[in-house]
């Protein structure tokens, strides 16, 4: 039986989603013969620092997104990195021992990483002999950071040329095999759906001017002050679909506002089948992280990225508004003149549509998969 470890860290739902979404591809393709594990590497450390892995990442990028980008900044310097390196590797090894002993007893012949804490445990083991699996590391963002880089990668997965020649320019070309997938969505968002249908379901009224808002799977941002932003967009023929994912307490702001508003508004908590929204949207507003940006991307989606977070946000931002694919917001007073341009000026919107479908690799968790179990028994050397 050939194995295939599927790996990840929940520091957020980005990387969470794209190793689900690679694991979907697998359900479909996986010849007989190869086990498919899925599993949170953060499980095999101790509470206490899963604990704290999430919670200090979430209480940074929501509540102090600007000391977010400095430490961003400040280790993406390759002087500052590499001095602080060895704590932060010490820490990592020190809390990932469980994790190293788990992947020694699995034996896989191929890890799938899309977070660069299992890739380091990985790694380390792969360097002192004690592992002889294919490691591919899949990056989930549009820039690359220095902690994605690691000595024993077999393989990079990237979704730009930018982030392939950065790879180049680290000599990672000489050491590793680089690949120009793209961030792994659901294979739904792959599809063609049937739009009626999903209007329908949702009371949703078509030919009108529709406005996906995401808040991600906590739903943080303003998304109540955005919605009341888009209600006073002098074009009335605009319906709003907000998610809020997890966040009890905005669903229920945003209901008792409902009545109130000119547009016609659908909330909505988590849901596990955005796809759906995406594919009746003419516009997507949300932060830019990795997977969203991807998500939109494949469902020829153009975006309004709203006050993206300094670091790996600002730099997926800039990567969809230079090629045309989305605006991006520093202000909420800019939403409104942003929007009445684009119901008012198709042409433009569709120019944006076009742009997405340019840069868009909706294939990518097939390709993986398919790449993965192209690894299984080739007489290949491993990197050590």
């Amino acid at each position: 039986m050939k194995k295939i470890l599927i790996t990840y860290a929940t520091a957020g739902t980005g990387h969470t989603k794209a190793a689900m979404a690679i694991k979907k591809a697998f359900d479909e393709i996986a010849p007989e013969g190869v086990e498919i594990s899925l599993i949170d590497s953060l499980d095999y450390t101790s509470g206490f620092f899963k604990w704290a892995y999430l919670k200090i990442y979430l209480l940074l990028v929501n509540r102090l997104p600007l000391l977010w980008g400095l430490l961003y900044y400040i280790t993406d310097n390759y002087y500052i990195n590499l001095s602080i390196t060895p704590f932060r590797v010490f820490s990592n090894r020190l809390n990932s021992r469980r994790f190293r002993d788990y992947l020694i007893s699995l034996e896989p012949d191929v890890i799938i990483s899309t977070h660069f804490f299992p890739s380091e445990a990985a790694t380390h083991l792969k360097k002192k002999g004690l592992l002889k699996s294919c490691l591919i590391t899949v990056v989930t963002d549009y820039g690359l950071h220095p902690w994605w880089i690691l000595d024993s990668t077999d393989i990079y997965i990237v979704s730009s040329q930018e982030e392939a020649d950065d790879l180049f320019k680290k000599n990672i070309g000489q050491l590793s095999d680089i690949r120009i997938i793209g961030i792994p969505v659901e294979p739904e968002f792959t599809r063609k759906l049937d739009r009626e249908d999903i209007l329908l379901k949702n009371n949703l009224k078509d030919g009108m001017f529709t406005v996906l808002v995401i808040g991600g799977g906590f739903g943080v941002g303003p998304i109540e002050d955005i919605v009341k932003t888009i209600n006073g967009v002098s074009n009335h023929g605009i319906q709003v679909i907000t998610i809020c994912g997890y966040n009890r307490s905005l669903v229920k702001r945003l209901v008792s506002i409902k009545g109130r508003l000119k547009v016609n508004l659908k909330v909505l908590g988590y849901v596990d089948n955005v796809y759906d929204y995406m594919e009746v949207s003419d516009i997507l507003i949300s932060k830019s992280g990795g997977i969203t940006i991807s998500e939109s991307l494949a469902k020829e989606l153009p975006m309004i990225i709203i006050f993206p977070i300094p670091g790996q946000e600002t730099r997926n931002a800039d990567f969809l508004t230079n090629r045309g694919a989305a605006i991006k917001i520093e202000d909420l007073s800019d939403l409104k003149p942003a929007l009445e341009d684009l119901t008012s000026n198709r042409e433009k919107l569709r120019g944006m549509k076009d742009a997405t479908k340019r840069i868009r690799k909706p294939q990518a968790c097939y390709e993986i998969a398919r790449l993965a179990i192209g690894c299984i028994g080739k007489d290949v050397e491993r990197r050590g």
